[in-house]
């Protein structure tokens, strides 16, 4: 008879533990249900106030809204790019005249909560040449199409007008969404952090995740150069503090040895040799991990010398 009480109170310990177990994941599940709903309410909300009122342009219909979970109904096959920058929200406005039977023009304006964020999937969209304006941050046109930078935002306008005109339509409703969108006072021009000499306008990319294809390797800016008939890329990754960085230093170094065709230490530098990223030399500043990397050939002169400049320019900056 013990032996069965103990039994039966043990069975029901274990079906007491296994109901609180569910419980907790209950309370988990409805939080972060809560927490993905506030997110886009709060996304929502801020997005409306920037919808342009135009005089002589009105809504053709109410704006529509996409949160991270619904964004690739809008933009199926692209969406995944928005979301590695913890894309926040979406709306979309149409717009029309009186005299027109359909909406002529259409604006987008994603939130991407932090203006780096938007600056990084901006700047993967943004093409080498164009006609860039200074609208916001900064932006670009081309036949009726405008995208730029404003805040935390990434907008785009897209006029369905004669070309001369959807230029001017696209640039009036540009203008005043920049103008509607607070600036972020915490925003720096990623063009401050490297040499000013040989670096190819408009080049400087944003990747907030997966460098190169390192899940490890996140925050790094990538500057396209031009010097002494030479073309690479320089880059900088920021870690969270000076420890992080020398762990991100010594995991890539790792891998980069075991994949390159030759590598040393050099005084300056770790360099190695592949046949994807050709000449890489990484060293390490504080909490960044620096570095150029698509020299053709080996140059230890050439990558001292521009990576000396671009400590340089750290200290100056920072």
């Amino acid at each position: 008879m013990i032996e069965q009480d103990k039994s039966g109170k043990l069975q029901e310990m274990s079906s007491i533990r296994k109901s609180y177990k569910k419980f907790l994941i209950l309370i988990f599940l409805g939080w972060f249900a809560f927490a993905l709903w506030a997110q886009a309410a709060s996304s929502r909300d801020k997005l409306i106030n920037f919808l342009p009122q135009i005089p002589g342009w009105r809504l053709s219909q109410e704006p529509e809204f996409y949160s991270p979970e619904n964004l690739f109904e809008y933009i199926d096959g692209a969406s995944e790019a928005y979301l590695a920058y913890d894309f926040q929200g979406l709306i979309v406005a149409f717009y029309k005249r009186e005299k027109d039977r359909e909406p002529v023009v259409t604006v987008e304006i994603y939130d991407m909560g932090e203006s780096l964020k938007a600056f990084g999937i901006y700047s993967s969209e943004r093409p080498s040449e164009g006609h860039f304006l200074q609208i916001g941050l900064e932006g670009y046109l081309e036949k009726g199409a405008l995208c730029f930078l404003a805040g935390s935002c990434y907008i785009k306008v897209f006029s369905y007008l004669d070309e001369k005109e959807a230029n001017e339509v696209a640039q009036l409703f540009g203008r005043e969404i920049a103008r509607l969108i607070p600036a972020e006072e915490k925003w720096r021009d990623p063009a401050e952090i490297f040499p000013p000499s040989g670096l190819k306008p408009r080049s400087i990319k944003f990747l907030l995740k997966n460098f190169l294809g390192f899940d490890y390797l996140h925050h790094a800016f990538l500057a396209s150069y031009e010097r002494e008939g030479e073309t690479f890329e320089a880059f900088i990754i920021q870690a969270k503090d000076a420890s992080e960085a020398r762990s991100l230093e010594a995991r890539w170094k790792k891998e980069l040895a075991l994949s390159a065709e030759q590598s040393q230490e050099k005084d300056f530098a770790f360099q190695a040799v592949n046949k994807y990223l050709q000449n890489v030399y990484v060293t390490r500043h504080d909490s960044l991990l620096l570095g150029l990397m698509r020299l053709r050939r080996d140059d230890d002169r050439l990558a001292r010398t521009f990576i000396r400049e671009m400590i340089s320019v750290i200290n100056r900056k920072f």
